[in-house]
Parts: structure tokens; sequence; C-alpha cells
């Protein structure tokens, strides 16, 4: 093992309860973008970033001290967790809001996708227990053949500003899985205080520049987009960072980046349920190349090295 590496807290094989909360995740991550799509009739991108964090701090702040969870003591755990919350919720939760101000919340859901991609190349090359196997490859193409007939041709003849918000969502899921191998680097810490410091850690440098630079409490003219910003805060980040990070020091970076395959059903769901959005007919054939892909990698063929 390099030293690159040495820190890295050593995963196991997922099981079948893994994936259960992987399914959960998938269903309370792709809520998030039906959430921003409602909350930015009221609120800007960095406005809705910021409280979701600090709604999401104070959501864990009173279960920490439930459960008396010990704060970390060492500079290089709070350095890690500092650098995880710039690149978990400082950065991409600022992204999504603002790419979604120019594509639907369906189609934010569905570029998620891509992090297997991201996921399988970064953990190739930062860590010793999640290399790259030919299986693997082959699965996440399949995969992401699916998102690809999903998209169809809207993704390549946007507008300029269509083709930015895409991109920003691109640039969101990098910033997810480097922070994953950033958490996975913490030891000693539970998945609750990694949780409730990382978000902490944020809302300190996230709530006095949105005073500075934003509108913080603009007139409220929907309240729907005030009870989505707090389903948001409270739900697809808070719950779901005690889940993900769990499940990030259990079974790996690779595995966790599988739940960008559980998305784009999710999110084209509540599209449907709640803002009238019909899928298409080949949706159901795009989603059969997802829960492909989602199955090859899942073998243990896939888990061997090339």
């Amino acid at each position: 093992m390099t030293s690159g590496t040495q820190t890295l807290q050593h995963i196991r094989q997922p099981g079948a309860f893994d994936y259960f909360k992987l399914t959960i995740l998938g269903c309370l991550w792709s809520s998030a973008f039906l959430c921003v799509e409602i909350a930015l009739q009221n609120f800007s991108p960095l406005v809705i970033a910021n409280w979701r964090i600090v709604i999401a701090t104070l959501t864990l702040l009173p279960i920490v001290w439930f459960f008396k969870e010990k704060w970390p003591r060492s500079m290089h755990v709070w350095t890690l967790l500092t650098g995880a919350g710039f690149l978990y919720n400082a950065i991409p939760f600022t992204l999504i809001s603002w790419g979604q101000q120019s594509i639907s919340s369906g189609m934010a859901a569905l570029l998620m996708s891509s992090g297997p991609f991201v996921a399988l190349l970064l953990a190739h090359v930062f860590t010793a227990d999640e290399k790259f196997s030919v299986i693997k490859l082959i699965g996440i193409c399949i995969g992401f053949s699916g998102v690809a007939l999903l998209l169809g041709a809207e993704a390549f003849s946007g507008s300029v500003q269509t083709l930015t918000g895409q991109l920003a969502m691109i640039a969101a899921v990098s910033c997810y899985v480097l922070s994953s191998l950033v958490i996975r680097r913490i030891q000693g810490v539970t998945p609750l205080m990694i949780s409730m410091t990382v978000l902490a850690t944020s809302s300190v440098y996230m709530l006095p520049l949105v005073f500075l630079i934003a509108e913080p409490l603009p007139p409220i003219t929907n309240q729907w987009s005030v009870v989505a910003l707090v389903f948001l805060g409270v739900f697809p980040t808070a719950a779901a960072y005690i889940i993900r990070v769990q499940m990030l020091q259990q079974v790996g970076t690779t595995f966790m980046a599988q739940v960008s395959y559980l998305i784009p059903p999710f999110g084209l769901f509540w599209g449907w349920l709640f803002l009238d959005q019909v899928p298409a007919s080949t949706t159901w054939i795009a989603l059969l190349l997802i829960l492909a892909g989602l199955a090859v990698t899942s073998t243990k063929y896939a888990r061997r090295s090339a």
C-alpha cells in the first residue's frame, strides 16, 4: 500500500442491507432536485445552498447532543472535515441550484448518473481497495447508455445556457466524488459526527458570505418554496448525509457512486408526481439499461481487479 492510501479505512463487500440503504439514498437525493426547482421560485441559488446547509446543521445538532457524540480533537481531522464540507456542501449545492435555473429537475437528476465514471477513475488512482476492472467498466457503460437514451438529442441541441447548466451538474458530481475520497480518510469519528461537523464547518463560511453578497431573507412570494427549502435541508441533506457517510466508510466510494443510477428513475418519478412531467416512451427502456448496469457492476466478477 502506498503512502497516499495508508490512512484510508478498509471497506467490506456490500450486502443486501447496503443495497436497501442505497435505494433509500437514491430516493432522498432525487427529491432534492424537485425541492430546488420549487425553491428557485423565491430564493437565489446561493441562498438555497446556504439555508440548505444551515437547516441540515440545526437538524443534526440536537441528535448529536442526545447521543452525546464526542467532537473531534485532531487538527488533521478538522482539516479533512473542512475540506469535505467545501467539496460536498458549499460548491456542489451552489452549482446544482445555479444549474437548475436553466434545466429541469428531471434533467438535473439524470446528469447525476455521471458519478460512477468519475468515481471509477478517481477511486482507482487514490485508493488501494477499489481498483478498476473490465466488468465494472462494462456495467457502467451499460448503465450510462440508459442515461444517454433518456437525455437523447436534448443534451446536444440546447442553448448555451442549458449547456452551462448541464456542465454545472457534472462539476457538482465531481465534487461529490472527491469529497467521498476525503471522507474515507477520516478515522475515529462516527458517521453522525462527521455529518454534523462537515455541515457545521460549511455553515461557518457560507452564512457570512450569503449575508455579504446576496439577500438571505427575500420577501416570500411562494410559501411552497419555503416548505421545499426546509424539506431539502432535513431529508435530502441531513438524513441522507448520515446514510452516505456510513456507507462510504463501510463499502467505499465506487459502490456509493452507484446511487447515481437510482437518481434518474426516482427523479423522473418525483417530476411526474408533483410537476406533471410525463416521461417519454423510451424512458422504460432506458431504466432497464440503468438497472442492468447496476446489476453488472454488483457481480463478484466486477470486484476483481483488471
